[in-house]
């Protein structure tokens, strides 16, 4: 089933990055609904006839192009107008007469146009007698709000060029605030770019109508119609982006919110209300938690365009995140030349299709032990609200562990994991060649259970300028060791101890299992390969392939850098289940991140070189009107 995606249009046009469909179907072409009603295009097409046999000049046309589109989109369903319809002939051709004027230039131009009685005049509403002299539409046309006839005239001349252009969508499917359609840059040969204000303003509708596909997923169970639940799920996340842009804790972030915004927003202690607490409020855990977050993802990626492409590749990789405050048993210290700071510590499931990189899951982990846990019960609930085909999932070298295998094997899927960089391991590369990928099949492991023995490996050759790189981002990789130990796995000798402690803390690993002896051991250079253990058929596989799909892996090593320091605000509290719902609203943060710079470019026309940024995505959430989304964003907390 997979996440689900409108296949057959559901009523919304598809999308094509020239706005042409390359495949018309000649026999069931789409034939989409216009945007207008067809009854006030009627109306309007007796008296001045468009995209029909007559002939205008490009100047006439262009007008009254823009024209028909303030009379059949703009007038009827703008709020600054509260009902066109019921107003009086004269007051309808004088707002006609304003946009028309700030077409043109000015009020003499404007009457020149009136006097000579043509398409335009007739267009605009106007006839013989009606009052065409500069001053008296002046003294009419001042009483409207100039601004208001400033904007609808920009919209209604880019709409106009939605007709004029020869690709694209066409003038009837052009809504009702529209940007210069990209087809009218390509055949002008101009680039298309857009203002910030005007990405920003798109991106917040959309964000309001992503959150209300999320919204019925985040409530917790509590009384709908106590005070203190006025707010809307969107206001409790607009301050989880608020705290996120101004790097800030609840209380101080919540006041600033509350001073420089003219709604009414919920203060800290209104955030903490909606978290519930450890062992209150239906004994929620961090595993709710979790699974609240996943089902948001997940409805997330029913939305149209926005589902990644199955089988769905993943990575799954750890991180840390400091803490100095009171001891918890939640979290754990790090080595001593670290200042003894501890850590709490999550685990992060994403996908690595390139502009696609959705996080799947993040959840905190108290144990060590949790890893394979964690990876199942994740891939349990994507199976669970979505069941989309899953197809490779790759890994860093310090989660080659038994049960992490078993938990791939058991969710069938195919997994690669980085080989240790051990001598035991480095050895599968001793006289592989430096230009072509080598492979290795039946590679026997001693510390791994019987059914879980044997594996295969890739040797693939790192390309001769990347050599001696380091290709993992150290600052969020809970896998690499916090000092340059080498000795007992990166342990220094001060902090090892018994078995049992070491394998408590989450960041130091324990002993990596053996690679079985092998003998064919020789003396080439493993330092020039890049070795992954795999249960694929590599006899069948393209393996120099694999090797550079397998470089997506580092996706996750991004996304997690961006969860920690860009979608997360201050959380200062020791209470698991608080910390937990602060990096679910950094995972959703970052897919509204990802899921607008996949779809915004449609929406507005494929801008060149289009980028939104992770902090442009928090101020459109702050800024987005939830209640204009068209379901769930009303839902209490």
């Amino acid at each position: 089933m997979g996440f689900e995606r409108d296949d057959l249009y559901g009523g919304n046009p598809p999308e094509y990055p020239d706005g042409v469909d390359p495949h018309p179907d000649p026999v069931n072409p789409y034939t989409p609904t216009p945007t207008y009603d067809v009854d006030r295009w009627e109306e309007k097409n007796q008296r001045v006839e468009l995209g029909g046999d007559t002939e205008y000049d490009e100047d006439t046309e262009k007008l009254l192009w823009a024209l028909r589109h303030f009379d059949l989109r703009i007038a009827p369903e703008c709020d600054r107008i509260d009902d066109w319809d019921a107003l009086d002939r004269r007051t309808q051709r004088m707002y006609r007469a304003g946009v028309l004027k700030e077409l043109i230039g000015g009020y003499r131009e404007l009457q020149e146009i009136l006097e000579k009685g043509g398409p335009v005049a007739r267009e605009a509403g106007f006839t013989t007698g009606d009052g065409t002299h500069y001053s008296t539409l002046s003294n009419a046309i001042s009483e409207f709000d100039a601004d208001f006839l400033s904007e609808a005239a920009e919209y209604s001349h880019n709409a106009a060029l939605y007709a004029l252009t020869t690709q694209g969508s066409s003038f009837d499917r052009a809504p009702a605030y529209p940007s210069k359609p990209r087809a009218y840059y390509l055949e002008n040969g101009e680039d298309w770019t857009v203002s910030m204000d005007q990405k920003l303003s798109e991106a917040s509708q959309v964000v309001a109508e992503y959150m209300a596909l999320v919204a019925p997923s985040l409530r917790f169970d509590r009384d709908r119609l106590a005070t203190n639940y006025q707010y809307s799920i969107g206001d409790i996340y607009r301050l989880f982006a608020h705290l996120a842009i101004e790097q800030c804790a609840a209380k101080n972030g919540a006041e600033l919110l509350a001073w420089q915004s003219d709604r009414d927003t919920p203060s800290s202690s209104t955030l903490f209300e909606y978290i519930p607490s450890a062992g209150t409020d239906g004994n929620y855990e961090v595993e709710d938690i979790e699974a609240k977050f996943i089902n948001a993802t997940c409805r997330l990626l029913e939305r149209e365009t926005l589902a990644p492409s199955e089988p769905i590749h993943l990575a799954y990789d750890l991180t840390t995140v400091g803490w100095y405050g009171k001891e918890n048993r939640w979290v754990t210290g790090s080595i001593k030349e670290d200042n003894t700071t501890e850590f709490w510590h999550y685990a992060v499931l994403s996908t690595v299709l390139p502009g696609q990189n959705y996080i799947l899951g993040a959840t905190l982990l108290k144990e060590r032990s949790e890893k394979a846990e964690a990876l199942d019960r994740m891939l349990q609930q994507l199976r669970e609200n979505a069941d989309p085909e899953f197809g490779r999932v790759y890994m860093d070298s310090q989660l080659f562990e038994a049960d992490i295998v078993t938990t791939c094997r058991e969710h069938g899927l195919n997994w690669m994991i980085q080989a240790p960089d051990k001598e035991k391991y480095t050895k599968l590369a001793e006289n592989a060649s430096s230009e072509k990928p080598a492979k290795k099949e039946g590679v026997t492991f001693t510390d791994f259970g019987a059914n879980h023995r044997t594996f295969n490996a890739i040797i693939w050759p790192i390309p001769g300028e990347e050599v001696g790189q380091k290709e993992t981002t150290a600052a969020t990789d809970l896998t690499r060791y916090h000092d340059g130990a080498e000795s007992n796995n990166g342990i220094s000798s001060s902090e090892t101890g018994s078995d049992s402690n070491r394998q408590s803390r989450l960041d130091q690993h324990g002993t990596m299992p053996p690679v079985a002896e092998t003998p064919d051991a020789g003396g080439g250079e493993s330092d020039a390969h890049t070795i992954w253990i795999t249960d694929m058929d590599v006899e069948e596989r393209d393996l120099e392939g694999l090797g550079y799909q397998y470089r997506h892996r580092w996706k996750i090593e991004t996304a997690i850098r961006q969860l920690k320091h860009t979608f997360q605000g201050q959380c200062r509290s020791s209470d698991r289940l608080r910390r937990a719902v602060y990096f679910g609203a950094a995972q959703l943060f970052f897919n509204f991140w990802v899921g607008l710079n996949h779809e915004l470019p449609y929406h507005l026309g494929s801008p060149t070189n289009f980028r939104l940024t992770g902090l442009e995505t928090l101020h459109a959430i702050r800024e987005a009107n939830f209640e204009a989304g068209k379901q769930g964003n009303n839902i209490l907390i």
